[in-house]
């Protein structure tokens, strides 16, 4: 593994562990993808052993026909479940399922149920006129991600025209609808990714605006990176200007402009600061940066090509079909999941706050890490497929440095299909695989338990949250579950 003079940036400080407690303090149980603004999916409680299938709710009833469409594959990216004390949310889909190339028949509703003894019951739904963007060739299927954020008493949800919806926690009622992008909304400007929100309320999103007649084979059009503050103020800034001297030609073709890759969620350093998102070329996902902006000023503050980070002959591309997005660690370091011309393994690259590379791994494809702070160090864990050899299949957790601290190999030889694992205050780790299990691995790398929802042979790649009381979190296909002691 190459390593750069960057590698020790930072000398771990009690300022650093300082902030990662405060942030995780002044957030809710599981409010995001991620659960933090740094989407480092770490929660400073303990999760439960998998003993049983407390209960499930349905989310997606249209499995039966998206499994049909694709031969077997399940090609939908899903919001994590959100969690606030009793309350738990999850995206619902309703409407009508005529295929990808008209998946916008769809409805898509955030909703609420709230735990009375052992079940989750309806409280309210809200239902969004988000859409997504076109499949037409570009997607192969893979449906984007719908995805809100709960912030201070109220639900953030992604709304049609680039707008967001804010929506009283308690009951579901329209709160306000901020539409960043004038009183009319634009059927080809879309919100493309989850909502992030950070611990004054501030929430970010990426936006891009789609040609009419060919989205995908004509150049955009617009894209911008926003935010709304907690009091309702609309702040955007343009991929143009995030990117400035993008190159025009990609592999001697046009490059189209620089927009937001899809899926990714704006992530927001520990200070608050700098909000950090990715950007790709639109007709060539292998002329990609990690971006840097000021949250006060929402101005540029660097960007950093992916070409060749990994290695002289590496590619790291942000593809569309992805939802990997972008983690802030403890050392105030970015780590992002790229896809890779590595056997489609993917590099986890790991950048400084500055922007400079510092170090690798030869995994990333579809993953937000999960980072666990401890000892004055952290470690990262992440699924680990080797798909061109059909295996092996391992959650891994690495330091720091990206070095293996373990492997836990899965024991039926089914593909990892969780997309952003979750960990718990002891360093607990807990990811879903389509062997149809939850797994629940050690600090050390052991098992802990599992338990066998059903199986799930072609699964969508679905993200796992845990509650403060340790209730575990998780999706397969179109069901959430809730799994405990």
């Amino acid at each position: 593994m190459k390593r750069s003079p960057a590698q020790s940036l930072c000398a771990f400080t009690i300022l650093c562990f300082t902030l990662v407690s405060t942030a995780q303090s002044q957030i809710t149980d599981w409010p995001q993808w991620g659960r933090s603004p740094q989407h480092a999916g770490f929660i400073p409680a303990t999760g439960q052993s998998p003993n049983q299938k407390i209960t499930s709710v349905t989310y997606d009833p249209f499995v039966a026909q998206e499994l049909a469409q694709s031969g077997g594959e399940l090609l939908v990216h899903y919001q994590a479940p959100l969690v606030d004390k009793t309350q738990v949310f999850l995206e619902y889909k309703s409407g009508t399922y005529t295929g990808p190339n008209s998946w916008n028949s769809q409805i898509w509703n955030e909703r609420a149920y709230a735990w009375q003894g052992n079940d989750l019951v309806q409280q309210w739904n809200f239902e969004s006129d988000w859409k997504p963007v076109p499949d037409g060739t570009h997607l192969g299927g893979w449906e984007p991600v719908f995805h809100a954020a709960i912030a201070k008493g109220f639900v953030y949800v992604p709304g049609f025209g680039g707008s967001i919806y804010k929506v009283n926690e308690a009951d579901g009622t329209e709160a306000a609808h901020y539409r960043p992008f004038g009183p009319t909304d634009d059927p080809n400007t879309y919100v493309t990714g989850p909502l992030t929100v950070d611990t004054a309320g501030n929430v970010y999103y990426n936006v891009v605006k789609l040609d009419a007649n060919d989205a995908w084979n004509n150049d955009v059009n617009g894209a911008w990176l926003v935010k709304v503050t907690a009091q309702g103020v609309a702040h955007k800034v343009s991929y143009s200007v995030l990117v400035p001297g993008a190159p025009n030609t990609c592999d001697g073709a046009p490059c189209g402009h620089q927009r937001p890759s899809l899926n990714v969620a704006p992530a927001v350093s520990l200070d608050g600061k700098t909000v950090y998102t990715i950007a790709r070329a639109h007709f060539n996902s292998g002329f990609a940066y990690v971006v840097a902006a000021s949250a006060n000023q929402f101005t540029p503050m660097w960007n950093t090509s992916m070409r060749g980070l990994a290695g002289r002959t590496s590619v790291a591309y942000a593809s569309d079909l992805s939802s990997s997005t972008p983690a802030v660690a403890p050392d105030t370091s970015i780590l992002y999941g790229a896809v890779g011309n590595n056997g489609g393994r993917g590099y986890l690259l790991k950048l400084d706050a500055n922007g400079s590379f510092v170090t690798s791994y030869d995994f990333g494809w579809d993953e937000t890490p999960a980072i666990y702070p401890h000892d004055g160090t952290y470690s990262v864990i992440l699924k680990d497929n080797h798909y061109g050899t059909g295996g092996p299949f391992y959650i891994t957790r690495l330091d720091s440095n990206l070095d293996p601290e373990w492997h836990y190999r899965n024991p039926s030889g089914r593909e990892w299909c969780v997309n952003a694992p979750a960990v718990d205050a002891t360093g607990t780790v807990y990811a879903n695989n389509e062997d149809g299990y939850v797994y629940v691995i050690n600090p050390d790398g052991s098992l802990r338990g599992r338990i066998f929802l059903r199986l799930a042979l072609g699964a969508a790649y679905t993200p796992i949250a845990i509650g403060r009381d340790g209730k575990i979190y998780t999706e397969n296909a179109g069901d959430m579950f809730v799994v405990g002691n």
